[in-house]
């Protein structure tokens, strides 16, 4: 990147942070996530430290907050001491630099440390910050952070919190730091009520408890039940020798402290009590993006002091992103085993939600117009806790003029590929490969192999390719003719490999006419749709026989999947292949579990540990009931698994009934 661009980017990130950081700090309104805002936030201290020259005076990094604005009915409140942020890191590398830093410093100042340092690790509570000042042992005044320096005087509206002591026991001036918040069940019922009444819900619990904290009606915040979690103080008078010793006093002056705090000499012990919390923090009734570790000895600390923006003895320890931003390098098309040309948005690598990303489906053209996407766009990236990520924005304001518009047709050209497209009933614009093609028939034979069709273990995709280019498979059927001599000779696989797969491809010879279906690859009829047809149709013959009219009347099948269906089977070729497969196959009658499931919408999400979402949607099926993809009113039961993510969100917001695994196995697998 040229110097000018990159000065066009860091004015560009500048301007988006200010603007982002006035909707949070001053207007509750945050139009991205805390995640994406922290990403961006990166990506400028990376430029800014790569070329520092180039710093502007007004960067966020240089600032505390945002400029803070005093909204009408409300005063200023100057603190009587300088409020801080916090320095982030994100990973055990983070961590471990951090750590040697400490040490560094504290030889710089060359500080007396005779024993080894301790920590003390506490929960970082996703809400507002608020100040409580007290004098001769009263409540005088409660105020927002705002720049550090001055904040908003809410002092009526705190005192609406009954985790807020109007009178404690130590009579000299002291000002208390914590957090206010608001249970998540109390965000589901507002935000209810609120699109009831047609208003803008709010993002997430902070934004509640800050939006609360803003209202002029004392009468609303009492309502909302907020609660204050305290962790700090400041006092010229009052001084402690240990954090620990801190958090002791305010439980003694009857505050609010979380108590799910680590006390530790050891950095290993930090990062285990960081992955307990990745997964806990989703079943708290607060919100809860991170840690915070700090330093134990105050008089260390004191000594340490403070950067123009953060203290040195501490730094927060930021839970793995569900939204993340990044630059999108190139936009690709992905060919589909049905010869399907999906749009691919090729990234530069980030980590989201514990994995690295590069690449995220943008599923058509429709797509891309949509988000208004460009190549060389910052996007934010979605994953929260889905297999798939996904683009959820473009981050416009970050532009430089040099993004280019993607065209489909000239990608076409330059790959030497012929398509065609075609509209759904819905509107949507697909586009699907023409004539014969490689990748096509890889992809069909992959997903013939894969677990959700012949499950044949120890071929997968790149077996596939292996033996497709040897020539030993073109067709499915080919698969279950493989002899050890064409797998043996192929660099993948060892004598063991080669018995093994063999083993496997024979054990699945024995299988279901739902399966064979879906082994068929025909054009939008996948597992589902192959078991509506397994079960209105007693055979194979049956299924290939009817006719367009035969099909449309079946519950789930609209026009499109017939019109493909026919069209699949009046091929001579794919009659022939299908003529093999009987031949080769024994094709097992489906035995029908009980339905006690019958007329019982589920969706699966999450990762599970007994078994695989793929088994249980088929015990679900099995058993008379239906599944789904996407949560919906109609939605019996979510069964959630760990990083549940969006769809627990939105059925716990419906009210649908959430169930861990092991419940489900309770409620439904047990009574079998």
């Amino acid at each position: 990147m040229k110097q000018d661009d990159i000065q066009k980017k860091i004015r560009g990130l500048v301007v988006e942070l200010q603007k982002h950081a006035d909707l949070y700090y001053n207007k509750d309104m945050p139009a991205i996530s805390d995640e994406a805002y922290d990403s961006l936030y990166q990506e400028l201290v990376s430029l800014e430290q790569a070329f520092p020259h180039l710093q502007l005076p007004e960067s966020p990094t240089l600032q505390i907050a945002a400029k803070s604005t005093i909204l009408e009915g409300f005063s200023k409140s100057t603190h009587r001491f300088r409020q801080w942020s916090f320095d982030n890191i994100f990973d055990w590398e983070g961590l471990v630099k951090w750590q040697e830093k400490i040490h560094r410093l504290i030889e710089k100042k060359s500080l007396s440390v005779t024993q080894p340092i301790e920590y003390i690790v506490e929960l970082k509570i996703d809400g507002l910050k608020v100040i409580l000042d007290y004098d001769n042992g009263i409540f005088t005044r409660g105020s927002t952070r705002g720049d550090g320096s001055v904040g908003e005087d809410i002092t009526e509206n705190l005192r609406m919190v009954r985790d807020i002591p109007a009178i404690i026991s130590e009579k000299k001036s002291i000002s208390i730091v914590g957090e206010a918040w608001i249970e998540k069940k109390q965000l589901e019922k507002i935000n209810t009520e609120r699109v009831r009444d047609r208003l803008d819900t709010y993002a997430n619990p902070r934004n509640l408890a800050a939006g609360t904290l803003r209202q002029l009606n004392t009468k609303i915040v009492k309502e909302r039940k907020l609660k204050v979690f305290v962790y700090d103080f400041n006092s010229s008078d009052v001084l402690f020798s240990q954090h620990s010793k801190e958090l002791d006093f305010l439980i003694h002056q009857n505050f609010n402290v979380n108590n799910q705090f680590l006390k530790t000499t050891d950095i290993h012990k930090i990062q285990d009590f960081y992955h307990q919390w990745i997964e806990k923090r989703h079943h708290q009734d607060f919100g809860v993006d991170g840690l915070v570790i700090k330093l134990n000895d105050m008089n260390v600390c004191r000594a340490l002091g403070y950067t123009a923006k953060a203290p040195r003895f501490a730094v927060a320890y930021k839970f793995p992103a569900e939204q993340q931003t990044t630059t999108v390098m190139d936009i690709t098309l992905q060919i589909g085993r049905t010869g399907i040309l999906t749009p691919v948005a090729e990234l530069q690598p980030v980590q989201v939600d514990g994995s690295l990303v590069k690449r995220a489906t943008l599923h058509n053209m429709d797509e891309i117009h949509r988000l208004g996407l460009m190549i060389g766009d910052t996007v934010i990236i979605e994953k929260a806790g889905d297999i798939i990520p996904k683009i959820k924005s473009v981050i416009v304001g970050a532009r430089i003029g040099t993004e280019k518009p993607f065209s489909f047709k000239k990608y076409l050209k330059e790959k030497n590929i012929s398509a065609r497209e075609e509209i759904s009933s819905a509107g949507v614009s697909s586009w699907y490969v023409q004539g014969q093609n490689d990748e096509v028939k890889i992809r069909h034979l992959a997903y013939a192999a894969s677990k959700k069709v012949f499950n044949i273990e120890g071929m997968g995709e790149k077996h596939i390719r292996a033996l497709y280019d040897s020539g030993a498979i073109k067709h499915v059927s080919d698969i279950f003719s493989l002899r050890y001599e064409q797998i043996s000779l192929l660099p993948l696989f060892k004598e063991k490999a080669t018995k093994n797969l063999l083993e496997a491809i024979e054990q699945s010879k024995e299988t279901t006419l739902s399966t064979v279906v879906s082994s068929f690859g025909i054009r939008h009829v996948g597992e589902e749709v192959a078991q509506i047809y397994a079960d209105n149709f007693a055979n194979l013959e049956n299924i290939v026989k009817a006719t367009h009219e035969d099909y449309i009347n079946l519950h789930g099948i609209g026009s499109q999947i017939a019109e493909s269906t026919v069209e699949f089977f009046s091929d001579e070729h794919n009659i022939q292949e299908i003529e093999k497969l009987k031949k080769i196959l024994t094709i097992n009658k489906p035995q029908k579990n009980n339905q006690n499931l019958k007329n019982i919408s589920f969706v699966v999400t999450g990762t599970l540990s007994r078994f695989t979402r793929e088994d249980i949607k088929k015990f679900i099926k099995d058993s008379g009931g239906k599944v789904s993809s996407q949560v919906s009113a109609q939605t019996s039961y979510l069964v959630a698994g760990e990083k549940a993510g969006s769809k627990l969100k939105k059925a716990q917001s419906l009210g649908i009934t959430v169930l861990s695994e092991q419940e489900f196995i309770q409620k439904f697998v047990s009574k079998k």
